[in-house]
């Protein structure tokens, strides 16, 4: 049960963040052209956007961390040896990888904004690798 409420917690943690990036760029974005304009009404205020982000964001993490918390407790890491903090080297490893597997297409899409894609790589990496096999050992 443990792991669960951990994974919910990195899950709702990862939404917040991507909830802040995701408006940043959408009010960045809508600046630079009217791309926004054709599946939104160019009345509303971009910043506005936030709350669907924000619940969409929600519940995607949120069951993305409850699924990651899942397989953390069937495969039982939690018996697997530690390392670098984390009561499982095998998961933390296993999600750094996953961290980082969307890099290369978000990079070949948007270079510019590659200091966003890089924070929200570490941060997932921090959350669900590290975080949620303390906490869950908790």
């Amino acid at each position: 049960m443990n792991a669960l409420l951990a994974g919910w917690a990195a899950g709702y943690i990862m939404a917040v963040a991507s909830t802040a990036a995701l408006v940043f760029l959408v009010v960045r974005l809508s600046m630079a052209g009217a791309w926004l304009d054709r599946w939104v009404a160019s009345e509303v205020p971009r910043p506005l956007l936030a709350v669907p982000i924000s619940l969409g964001a929600t519940f995607a993490w949120t069951m993305i961390g409850l699924l990651l918390a899942s397989f953390y407790e069937v495969a039982e890491f939690e018996a697997k040896p530690g390392a670098l903090g984390s009561p499982s080297l095998p998961f933390t490893l296993i999600i750094v990888v996953l961290a980082f597997l969307p890099l290369p297409p978000l990079l070949l899409l948007a270079r510019r904004y590659a200091w966003l894609w890089g924070a929200l790589s570490v941060l997932f990496a921090a959350l669900f690798g590290w975080m949620m096999p303390v906490l869950a050992a908790r």
